[in-house]
């Protein structure tokens, strides 16, 4: 390859992670998450089917997780992300359609399936890009600037979708249905634009055993299979949080407009935060780190349910939220960074989301009790979320000493 061939292709290299950053901030446009489960609510659903459509998920997940991660290993990360993003276009449009439990179980088993494109994918693509730049140092610092693409749009949808949908009408959600279209598109375009980093593909390898030489990764290091529990159980709890936290506001006295407001605060906060994850407690070890946001969990859940019982405030009560949202926040980077460094990687994406994948496993019955639980009163679900966060937080915490694995 010629030294000018290099250097061009060093420069779309380094062009990646601002092209997946833009990528993933127009994907998360998604202006519908605002107002979803009031939406679903709207088209006839109930609190319990809002809950059995993430179990949906989760189902389609443990089915194409693997596959998907498979494929971007073999066939390519740019490819795969390109098949996510189709796959989300596809299931925005359902939704103008979408009217009973089918339909929506439909757009979001498409849902799933974008997402298990880029889980794992998108993390490998920047992890091998900064790796063939010999810029590995740096990979924390790019997942951090990445994750925080999550937050670039979520700092303005919400209020621009909940004064669009002030009134929950049938029209106003179709407004907001047709801008997340746009943005999906958006993100098709950018995945376009990527350039496919080398990440040790050894052919004779991937046909005999990537899945298997992940699955042994995984079942020989007890460090991951705590790292994989800790991050499932965490995660449930938030999920749990986020799948109905609408309707609890609104229903405690806040108006749409204020929930809008008060959640575009917390993007904000949350964007900063992930901006600057490399120096909250950077003289920690980063699985101590993980440890003291598990830590600030419990503390925020626990004191939202003692604010619930005691002067039930929907203000005081999104504060708490709020702390239990951006500790989920800030931890992503700090997993994601610990994972890709354990990996090898030429099955970087097999391994994590293999790891996706016993977490949707371990999904199921957690988020069957939510559904169960969200039927009776709507402090069940907090309770639930607490005693789950007290017990991964001080039974399963992440010892450092496991993690001093080094990439291959």
């Amino acid at each position: 390859m010629s030294q000018i061939m290099v250097s061009e292709r060093v420069k779309r290299l380094r062009k990646n992670p601002t092209i997946l950053f833009w990528a993933k901030a127009l994907l998360n446009v998604k202006m519908m998450n605002i107002v979803v489960t009031l939406f679903y609510l709207h088209r006839g659903l109930t609190l319990s089917q809002v809950f059995f459509l993430s179990i949906v998920w989760s189902v389609v997940n443990i089915i194409v997780e693997i596959p998907s991660s498979y494929l971007a290993d073999k066939w390519g990360r740019k490819k795969t992300l390109m098949l996510g993003s189709i796959a989300f276009v596809l299931q925005v449009i359902l939704l103008f359609f979408a009217n009973n439990f089918w339909v929506f179980a439909l757009s979001i088993a498409l849902l799933a399936c974008s997402y298990a494109c880029f889980s794992g994918t998108d993390d490998a693509l920047i992890y091998d890009t900064k790796k063939e730049l010999k810029e590995e140092d740096k990979s924390l610092k790019a997942l951090g600037t990445y994750y925080s693409a999550q937050r670039i749009f979520k700092i303005i949808t919400p209020v621009i979708g909940v004064f669009i949908a002030k009134d929950l009408i049938a029209s106003q959600f179709i407004i907001i249905i047709a801008v997340d279209l746009l943005a999906a598109l958006g993100t098709l375009f950018l995945i376009t634009r990527l350039e496919e980093p080398h990440h040790a593909m050894d052919v004779a390898k991937q046909e005999a055993g990537v899945i298997l030489d992940a699955f042994t990764l995984i079942k020989n290091n007890k460090g991951l299979l705590r790292l994989i529990i800790n991050r499932t159980v965490l995660f449930i709890c938030s999920f749990i949080l986020w799948r109905y936290f609408q309707k609890l506001f609104v229903d405690i006295g806040m108006t749409v407009i204020a929930l809008g407001i008060g959640w575009s605060l917390f993007q904000l906060a949350a964007y900063i935060g992930t901006r600057h994850i490399t120096h909250i407690f950077k003289k920690l070890p980063i699985p101590s780190r993980i440890n003291m946001l598990n830590v600030g969990m419990v503390f925020s859940i626990a004191a939202f349910v003692a604010t619930w019982f005691i002067w039930r405030n929907p203000y005081l009560l999104f504060v708490w939220y709020s702390g239990i949202a951006f500790c989920e926040v800030l931890r992503w980077p700090l997993f994601s960074e610990i994972s890709n460094k354990i990996s090898s990687s030429y099955n970087r994406a097999t391994t994590l989301s293999l790891m996706n994948f016993i977490k949707s496993i371990l999904d199921l019955p957690l988020l069957f009790i939510g559904a169960i639980l969200v039927s009776g009163n709507l402090i069940y679900p907090y309770i639930f979320a607490g005693v789950l966060a007290c017990i991964v937080t001080f039974a399963i915490k992440l010892k450092p000493h496991m993690y001093k694995t080094k990439s291959i």
